[in-house]
Order: structure tokens, then C-alpha cells, then sequence
């Protein structure tokens, strides 16, 4: 009995782990995309390229803001 719920438990701990793995690359793949969106923008002006940047780091803390909330 204690060795199928052994078996059981490292079934769950593996299918947990690549739960959190396949988000983790779907959350690295939105960002990247984000990045990839600015930098292909070839911007004209330094400004530019600076308010790009100031717009993608509000995306980012607001999203880290929501995420921490939930954890509450």
C-alpha cells in the first residue's frame, strides 16, 4: 500500500513539475514576444525607444502586481 502511494505521489510531483514548467515557457515566450515587438520597431529617435521601454515595464509590474495579489 505504502509503495503505491509512493508511486503515486512521484506521479503527481512530475505532473506538477511540468505544469509549472510548460507556464513558465508560455510566460517567457509572452515576454519575449513583447521585447522582440519593440526592438523590431526600429525607432527614429532615442525617445522612442525609451517610451517603448517605459510601456513594457508597466505592463510587466502591473502584471506582477495582479500575480501577487492572487498569492494573497
Amino acid at each position: 500500500m505504502q509503495t503505491m502511494d509512493k508511486a503515486f505521489m512521484e506521479q503527481m510531483k512530475r505532473k506538477v513539475e511540468n505544469e509549472l514548467r510548460e507556464r513558465e515557457i508560455q510566460a517567457t515566450e509572452y515576454w519575449l514576444s513583447e521585447l522582440i515587438k519593440v526592438y523590431e520597431k526600429r525607432h527614429q529617435q532615442m525617445a522612442d525607444l525609451q517610451v517603448d521601454i517605459q510601456n513594457l515595464t508597466t505592463k510587466m509590474r502591473t502584471r506582477l502586481k495582479t500575480l501577487k495579489k492572487g498569492a494573497d
